[in-house]
């Protein structure tokens, strides 16, 4: 049904072209990472969908994504929707459903909220408009390089490991997770000191001519040696190489160390995105 479902997709989610362009092959990848598809039908003709899948590293979390039509709005069938999303996944190994909105009063957050989700946490998404003066920086210890892909997956998990664990925002990856979700091997970049690597960034592709960082990290014990910063700069600088206009990444609104970082190369705060979560085995 997604051929019929991506004209309405792209009327809810206009900044989402590429998604709706390609909303069966996403689909099919949600399936394929053990999450759920529902779609709801008027007179045969599919008019709406919701999906969810699972959060990295986050065992029991799932994202919820989905939309009525424009022209089916308003009649009740995203309550229908949404009301059998819950009941299905009731005796499933999925604990909470999350969604992310543009602030608490848009519609959306309105919608959710009237069906019982609750404010999880908050995250900014930073834009560097400019690309044009990212130049591949010069560090005096460290060198960056990419690798094979079994071994950046492999590389990636431990890394991201050591950088975050002991962090709020931890999300650990299985290395089926990163499988899945890696385009290609070159889209893993790690910073070396020596023979050991330190740091990593993995490259995205939301948008032609737009690149997003996320995530990127340092491990714990090398943090606060200015290694971040020259990650960063080699993750623009490669993003440019790539054709990328313009960057983007996120950082939880109270991650005070990374957002004074990317402020600093040139990041400016463009919207927050705020998540609404609802946890499955609550009492109706």
């Amino acid at each position: 049904m997604a051929a019929a479902l991506s004209a309405g997709y792209l009327a809810v989610y206009p900044h989402r072209r590429t998604m709706a362009a390609s909303l069966d092959a996403h689909l099919r990848a949600v399936l394929h990472l053990e999450g759920y598809v529902w779609a709801i039908q008027v007179d045969g003709q599919p008019v709406g969908m919701a999906s969810v899948s699972p959060l990295p590293g986050l065992p029991g979390l799932f994202a919820l994504d989905g939309f009525i039509a424009p022209e089916w709005q308003r009649q009740g069938l995203g309550s229908q929707l949404l009301q059998r999303v819950v009941e299905n996944l009731r005796g499933t190994a999925v604990r909470q459903i999350s969604h992310a909105v543009t602030g608490q009063s848009s519609p959306a957050a309105a919608f959710l909220q009237r069906h019982q989700f609750t404010l999880s946490n908050e995250e900014w998404l930073l834009v560097k408009q400019d690309l044009a003066d990212c130049g591949l920086p010069v560090h005096p210890d460290v060198t960056w390089g990419v690798m094979s892909r079994v071994q950046a997956i492999a590389q990636f998990c431990q890394l991201y490991d050591q950088s975050f664990k002991t962090l709020p925002w931890y999300q650990p990856y299985t290395t089926h997770e990163v499988a899945a979700e890696l385009v290609a091997a070159r889209d893993l970049l790690f910073l070396r000191r020596g023979a050991e690597s330190i740091g990593f960034a993995w490259l995205r592709w939301p948008e032609k001519n737009v690149g997003q960082i996320e995530p990127m990290g340092i491990v714990a014990g090398e943090q606060g040696k200015g290694y971040g910063r020259c990650l960063l700069n080699v993750a623009l600088h490669q993003l440019a190489q790539r054709g990328a206009r313009r960057a983007q990444i996120g950082a939880w609104a109270n991650n005070d160390t990374a957002v004074a970082l990317y402020q600093s190369v040139g990041f400016r705060h463009q919207e927050t995105i705020t998540y609404l979560a609802y946890n499955i085995n609550r009492k109706p």
